[in-house]
């Protein structure tokens, strides 16, 4: 009976797919490849990854920190803050460039939110230093020092409702980790057309008159071993085939994108020093950083940001526009 049963599908345990699980997998399936929908029970055979995908993504989410107030009085009373921006002007000018502060103030449904809230991204860097370090009662100068900063400062999923905003944060990661399965797609497409082209040429070598029959035969076991290797790929590349990759992509989505928790001890000046040391205003900071498949890091928490703040960023970003034009 347990056989009969699996094989028409009545024991089959599995919850049928949420809305938003459906959504999901819709979603992933049209940024890989919509040739998968071909394939019999494609639906039934990523169900289970892509509700693991999603469970994984809302723990992802929810190790993001935050909400952490950014604003000038934050910069002043925050290590992390003040860490993170190099002045507080800097603060305001993040807000007065970000298109996605612009397009959430100009939405009128968001005219009566006074604070909302974002993922703020941004790249870390180190470098080294000749700066002046006290010894005891010893000030020494041109000391080397390993010096902290951060760039390239982005904000993105803005909403005035933090659950809006981290439910936003679950899509993007989850679209990470189809976008990114797409990307080795492409890659691997790339590949079979540069076989296919060298195939090609083989053949037209191996034709060629007035050649050798040593190098004719060359040329066709060339053309012969490549096209071995296409028919491979063309295996490879079959919706059948991709499907099940897809299902394993997704069902290991801590392989592609994960957060790797990390802690940096530096002073009020960004001076890296040691955890143990007993200077004044050393602050140990926890830096979570996210990577994807591109192995580039970011440094991410969820901002909390107060619409007047957001205001003076924009206004000061005009201000300086007139002037450079001027």
């Amino acid at each position: 009976m347990g056989f009969l049963a699996n094989l028409l599908g009545w024991g089959d345990k599995s919850p049928p797919l949420t809305e938003t699980e459906r959504q999901a997998l819709t979603h992933a399936v049209t940024v890989v490849d919509p040739l998968l929908k071909t394939v019999s029970g494609y639906e039934k055979h990523l169900a289970t990854p892509v509700r693991n995908a999603l469970a994984y993504c809302d723990g992802l989410v929810a190790a993001v920190p935050g909400p952490v107030e950014v604003n000038s009085h934050a910069f002043a009373a925050d290590p992390l803050v003040h860490a993170l921006f190099a002045t507080c002007g800097d603060i305001a000018a993040t807000l007065g460039k970000s298109r996605a502060v612009k397009a959430f103030l100009a939405e009128p449904a968001n005219a009566l939110a006074d604070e909302f809230y974002a993922l703020l991204g941004m790249r870390r860097f180190e470098k080294n230093v000749i700066g002046m370090a006290v010894h005891g009662d010893m000030v020494c100068a041109d000391t080397p020092q390993r010096l902290l900063y951060f760039a390239d400062h982005t904000l993105r999923e803005l909403s005035p409702d933090i659950e809006e905003t981290r439910r936003g944060l679950r899509a993007a990661a989850f679209d990470s980790l189809a976008t990114s399965f797409a990307s080795q797609l492409a890659e691997m497409r790339q590949a079979r057309q540069d076989l296919h082209n060298e195939w090609d040429m083989q053949r037209a070598l191996s034709s060629r008159p007035h050649q050798s029959a040593t190098l004719a035969a060359e040329h066709t076991q060339r053309s012969a071993e490549l096209e071995e290797r296409l028919r491979q790929a063309a295996e490879t590349l079959s919706p059948e085939r991709l499907l099940d990759a897809l299902a394993a992509w997704l069902a290991a989505p801590e392989l592609h994108l994960h957060l790797d928790p990390t802690t940096v001890s530096v002073d009020r000046m960004g001076v890296m020093v040691d955890p143990t040391s007993t200077a004044d205003q050393v602050s140990t900071l926890s830096l979570p950083e996210l990577i994807g498949r591109d192995r580039r890091h970011w440094i991410v928490l969820i901002a909390k940001i107060h619409r007047e703040e957001a205001l003076r960023g924009l206004a000061q970003q005009q201000a300086d526009s007139r002037y450079i034009i001027i």
